[in-house]
């Protein structure tokens, strides 16, 4: 991953946003906090089914307030 930099204090700025966003795009530092310590697989799949959850729930607040700001 690399981004030219322009001169200027805001491009720099800029530059730094754009790189953070390309960082947590790549799940890099996801990725290196999940290899910190060895999970045995039936933790993983736990983990796996509880992120799943937290993810639904969250769709489905997400909608509950759409529908209600549509009505």
């Amino acid at each position: 991953m690399y981004i030219k930099v322009n001169e200027g204090k805001d491009e720099l700025n800029k530059a730094l946003r754009q790189f953070s966003k390309m960082v947590k795009k790549s799940e890099l530092i996801q990725e290196l906090k999940n290899r910190e310590h060895f999970l045995k697989p039936s933790k993983k799949r736990i983990f796996k089914r509880q992120e799943a959850l937290r993810r639904r729930k969250r769709e489905e607040r997400r909608l509950a307030r759409q529908k209600k700001y549509d009505n």
